[in-house]
């Protein structure tokens, strides 16, 4: 057994002393300062500084005022009267570029390239992405296999993932049709379900092109005798998750059509809107108010977007039927980016990525709207 000496008992009390000394001080500190070892204020914030929210409406790719061909990263790329668009399931968007004859996507990060078509050259002419042409691509809807449906004049376009053009279906024209009406014919909005199921709207019918058959779920398939000059006048359709389809229909109201039930003339619900009324009004059902609905799009909680041109806004209506304006100042023609609702240039297509985001062309843009 060692002996300790004397000293070394000695040593041993001060360095214990001295630790209790220590513990205490500490102790007295963290009383005087409160919960615990002081922090920063950032510190207290839960970490570094947090940086501001990003505006709610941004403008995505392009310019609202200045139109274009160029391919390009966010606003250094240009368009050229954008209509229709749609989103796949990496998030890629694609557009109906209609000025420039072209079918455009852009990736989340906002990179613009061209799909198919020739910026400037307008033809029909079906083959490989840069050799195909488009006259007039006004929609476009992407299917679950990646294909994009495109909604050209009285065409009904196809582009593979391989960027093969084809054309899959015909829009009949009546007998004794004026071409100063050929614009009532024309496709202005087109969706694709789960079942690969065509759904294209014109101006006097909603139709399901499925396998190369035709069946109306509102409308006439052809309207004969048609005189005189027409306006395009687009009417959007989109598709849900149970394959709903909703619709901006002849009576100009956001409807619903089943398709578990009957094909044809009255099987569509009324969602919202008065039979051809016009207007901006929100409210719930018939009274709420319309003017030209070019686009729609649907959540997954069911809530239908809808891109109302002319009052160029964006609406959402709820599965009960109550409508209210997200974005845009009623009749405004100018883009304002910022927090909501902020105003937008013409509007003509709008589709959701599903996770709280809308993208809307405007103008010769394409903004993301950050709902709230």
């Amino acid at each position: 057994m060692t002996r300790r000496s004397v000293t070394d008992t000695v040593l041993d009390t001060a360095r214990h002393r001295l630790k209790l000394c220590g513990a205490l001080a500490l102790v007295l500190l963290c009383s005087a300062c409160g919960d615990g070892i002081p922090k920063d204020k950032d510190d207290e914030d839960g970490g570094d500084p947090q940086p501001p929210p990003v505006a709610a409406l941004s403008i995505l790719a392009g310019d609202a005022t200045i139109e274009g061909t160029m391919d390009g990263a966010g606003t250094a790329a240009r368009f050229k009267w954008p209509q229709g668009i749609t989103i796949d399931a990496d998030g890629n968007l694609y557009v109906a570029d209609t000025g420039n004859f072209v079918i455009r996507k852009i990736t989340p990060a906002g990179v613009v390239t061209t799909v198919a078509g020739a910026a400037g050259t307008s033809d029909f002419v079906d083959g490989n992405a840069g050799n195909a042409r488009f006259v007039n691509p006004v929609a476009v809807a992407v299917g679950r296999n990646g294909t994009i449906h495109v909604a050209d004049n009285l065409r009904i376009r196809s582009i593979t993932t391989a960027g093969r053009v084809s054309t899959t279906a015909l829009i009949p024209i009546g007998s004794n049709v004026s071409g100063g009406r050929v614009a009532t014919v024309v496709p202005g909005a087109i969706a694709v379900d789960a079942n690969d199921n065509l759904f294209v709207t014109n101006g006097y019918g909603t139709r399901r092109i499925s396998g190369g058959n035709t069946l109306m779920l509102e409308g006439q398939s052809v309207v004969n005798d048609l005189g005189g000059v027409s306006l395009f006048e687009p009417r959007g359709v989109a598709v849900d998750g149970n394959n709903n389809v909703f619709v901006f229909d002849l009576e100009r109201e956001i409807s619903r059509w089943n398709p578990n039930g009957l094909i044809g003339t009255n099987t569509l619900v009324t969602l919202a809107g008065a039979p051809n009324a016009r207007g901006s009004s929100n409210g719930t059902g018939n009274a709420a108010r319309f003017e030209q609905v070019v686009g729609v799009t649907v959540d997954a909680q069911g809530n239908v977007y809808a891109a109302d041109a002319i009052n160029n806004l964006v609406r959402r209506i709820t599965p009960a039927g109550v409508v209210t304006t997200v974005a845009g100042t009623t009749r405004s023609m100018t883009l304002r980016t910022g927090d909501l609702p902020g105003s937008l240039a013409d509007v003509r297509g709008v589709v959701t990525d599903g996770k709280g985001n809308l993208y809307v062309t405007s103008g010769n843009a394409v903004v993301k709207i950050r709902l709230p």
